[in-house]
């Protein structure tokens, strides 16, 4: 039993899965105790719903009293993953048996015995044991910085089965409707680039709300890919994406939708005072009308996980009915009871009462027995006023439907949180018959000749949204890309193109534009890196409609390729696509450094099998060592042959492998790929600090980072100190992680904001270039 929890009135919660409270009392702090989570109500409507037996019935709702364990997930590519999961076992676990605090021990981080490979962990000490004794203190301190770099994934244990369900291979063009924070979008892109290795395929991350999108552009930094592309909208309202010849349709679509919640009352411990009835019911249309719109965009053949963290039959159950119902013969929920065998989970239910309060969430429950027999309360009055509109009202579909037996519902899951100490969900496998037609009514795509471009290229109830919409639009126009004035370079295409982009004025993200292969930037690159004729130079683009190369060039695949030259991009609302793949990292053009460019941590992983030979320097673990423990190593530092080497190669950026092995007090068990910048005399790691020391925590068992001395500002001829990306990322919110650890593909890591281990899955707000380091030339 909790002892009782320390909360912030007025956070998030109460709202459902996907909102929060803002009342006039945030920021004050209260102390809730097991006595004072009670809600009549919602004991009541559970208990008429028959989920579960009356002798379980106290189990549940001790658990539901009870904190919630920490979990997490390890990330990257299988032999990556595999040696931070050894890091755990062998270094941490054995340090934390026997703990006791308070006359109680308590049991070491477990492996969730059902995720594959064991590469989930569950923490059941409570956060104020975590935070008093010592082995946990260490063993927090490690998650906080692995967390941080994108080496683990804070996430509710539970939340990671949907992806697993959903069944992705490298392949396939997936879609997540309601993405942020982004968790279970970075499951997706792991599966997508299960060893980061060529993948054809696509991932459209899109959330209704404007900052949580800054979110998922952060959040999915730390497992980037080129067939990412991140956008802002209504999900009932996702359009169609043209693909030049045929709309866009989607092999795997997630929908785990806006919910009521309450299956996450073990944290959102506000929703005990809040809960009503009419949580469920006022979600039902919204979660119907994304599940439909799912339906739609789903291939003949592909699958759809719908989910909910709600115990609610009138956002589970019945949405699946009423979506199944609408598109007879098209779908089937998928038997998925072999799937993760060591999963407890309950079967899907046929029957559910549906209820309302209308004095208000701590009035009666009153209970409609079908839909006839609920207006008939709100004709008499009964009811509330407003529900007189059939339109406000309850829709019939929240009842169970006269076919209800017919549809399978027992195969959908039910998770329960004192089956395995977990919170509560909903998750539904549906897969589209491969006769089923496709329904195309939304679209976007822009037409071939600006001058023919219609007025307003979407339809009728797209345009609706737009004005309609209560989504928050942040008006933060982006900085330009140069010091050069975009109106004397507009060409008379251009300025086409500026005056149709005007048509959404809510949209304030500059467009996306490819590079010219020939451009004399793209050029140096090329040969700088010595290019193979494998890199795809026509899939290089840009943040500005001109397609000039100005301070970031990103890297799509095909797929992205043909939705960005195929799509209105505004009225798509792209707010990120493809991966960083090169960074502008001289300012002031000076002639001796060949190539301005640097490629970034997260662009290593897509550019690396393409680079020529001797572009990337072996090196060793000593050499390692010098990088981590100076911020800006004299090359006289390092051993000879690499100190001749480096002596007669230009300035720029270079890439380094160093070996896996043992050696200057350390361990590296993968070969790891660097990238660092050569200067007139000395070196420079192009690391993030939080990485950068636990890199050096990983490899030397210890942080051997020296602080960077502090110099004057340089004259002419001398170094310059490169701002580090922590401090040039603090403003925007973000630091930048750039190292790939190498197995039988790359293992890469991006941009990320910092994240308090153990507490709410969070993310920064605004995308940031925090990457873009000073030179040290």
């Amino acid at each position: 039993m909790a002892r009782g929890k320390g909360h912030r009135r007025g956070g998030r919660g109460g709202g459902g899965g996907r909102g929060g409270d803002k009342g006039d009392d945030r920021g004050k702090w209260e102390t809730i105790t097991p006595a004072m989570m009670i809600n009549e109500g919602f004991e009541e409507f559970y208990k008429a719903q028959g989920l579960l037996s009356s002798e379980e019935w106290e189990a549940f709702m001790t658990h539901l009293r009870t904190e919630l364990p920490t979990t997490f997930r390890v990330t990257g590519s299988r032999a990556h993953a595999i040696t931070i999961n050894n890091l755990i076992k062998d270094k941490y676990v054995p340090t934390m048996q026997n703990v006791e605090w308070e006359g109680k021990k308590y049991p070491p981080p477990q492996q969730i015995p059902w995720y594959p490979e064991g590469l989930a962990w569950q923490i059941s000490a409570p956060r104020r044991v975590v935070r008093k004794t010592e082995p946990f203190k260490n063993f927090q301190r490690f998650l906080v910085g692995e967390t941080e770099v994108g080496n683990l994934s804070r996430q509710e244990a539970v939340s990671m089965i949907p992806p697993l369900l959903l069944d992705v291979e490298p392949h396939h063009l997936c879609l997540d409707m309601c993405a942020a924070p982004g968790s279970k979008t970075a499951q997706i892109i792991e599966a997508l680039n299960p060893h980061h290795t060529e993948s054809s395929g696509l991932l459209i991350a899109n959330d209704s709300d404007y900052k949580r999108t800054h979110m998922l552009v952060h959040q999915t930094g730390r497992m980037p890919s080129k067939g990412l592309v991140v956008t802002n909208f209504d999900a009932s309202l996702f359009p169609n994406i043209s693909l030049g010849d045929e709309n866009l349709q989607f092999d795997r679509i997630l929908a785990d939708v806006p919910c009521s919640g309450d299956g996450t009352m073990r944290k959102n411990i506000e929703i005990w005072k809040k809960w009503s009835a009419g949580d469920g019911n006022g979600l039902h249309g919204l979660q119907l009308r994304i599940l439909q719109r799912a339906m739609d965009m789903l291939k003949p053949g592909g699958r759809l996980v719908y989910s909910t963290c709600s115990f609610n039959p009138a956002e589970n159950e019945a949405v699946i009915s009423a979506g199944l119902n609408s598109r007879p013969g098209q779908f089937s929920i998928v038997d998925v009871s072999d799937h993760l065998p060591l999963l407890k989970r309950r079967k899907g239910i046929t029957s559910w009462k549906v209820a309302t309060q209308p004095e208000g969430s701590q009035g009666p429950l009153v209970y409609h027995e079908s839909y006839a027999a609920y207006r008939e309360r709100v004709e008499s009055g009964e009811e509330r006023e407003r529900d007189k509109d059939p339109k406000r009202g309850l829709p019939e579909t929240i009842w169970a439907p006269e076919n209800v037996a017919e549809l399978g519902l027992e195969r959908c899951l039910r998770l329960f949180p004192h089956d395995q100490d977990t919170g509560g969900f909903f998750v539904c496998v549906l897969q589209k018959s491969s006769e089923a037609k496709s329904s195309a009514k939304l679209s976007v795509s822009k037409a071939t000749d600006a001058e023919e471009a219609p007025a307003v290229p979407v339809t009728a109830a797209a345009e609706e949204e737009d004005s309609a919409s209560t989504l928050k639009r942040a008006a933060s126009p982006s900085a330009p890309d140069g010091p050069e004035s975009k109106k004397a370079r507009q060409t008379p295409a251009s300025s086409k193109l500026a005056k149709r982009q005007k048509r959404d004025l809510n949209f304030k993200e500059d467009p996306f534009s490819f590079v010219d292969p020939t451009n004399e930037e793209i050029v140096s690159i090329q040969n700088w890196f010595k290019l193979k004729e494998s890199f795809p130079r026509e899939h290089l683009l840009v943040r500005n409609e001109y397609g000039d190369p100005l301070r970031t060039i990103y890297l799509a695949n095909a797929v992205v390729k043909a939705i960005i030259e195929n799509n209105d991009y505004s009225r798509l609302r792209i707010i990120s696509a493809g991966v960083k793949a090169f960074v502008r990292q001289d300012s002031q053009n000076r002639t001796e450094i060949g190539c301005k460019w640097r490629i970034p941590g997260e662009g290593v992983a897509e550019v690396l099998p393409h680079v020529g030979e001797g572009v990337v320097k072996v090196a060793t673990i000593e050499d390692l060592r010098v990088l981590v423990e100076h911020a800006y190593p004299s090359i006289e530092l390092f051993r000879k042959e690499l100190r001749d080497w480096l002596v007669a190669t230009p300035l720029g950026n270079i890439l380094m492998r160093f070996e896996a092995g043992e050696g200057a007090g350390g361990n590296l068990p993968l070969p790891l790929v660097l990238p660092t910048w050569k200067a007139n005399t000395s070196m420079s790691l192009l690391v993030d600090k939080r990485e950068k020391s636990m890199l050096s925590l990983r490899t030397f068992g210890e942080d051997i980072c020296k602080p960077a001395p502090q110099r004057p500002k340089p004259t002419a001829g001398d170094d310059v100190k490169p701002e580090s990306n922590a401090e040039a990322g603090a403003e925007a919110g973000a630091g930048t992680e750039v190292g790939v650890e190498v197995d039988d593909g790359v293992v890469a890591r991006g941009e990320e904001e910092g994240v308090i281990f153990g507490g709410e899955e969070a993310g920064a707000e605004g995308e940031g270039e925090g990457e873009e380091a000073a030179m040290n030339a």
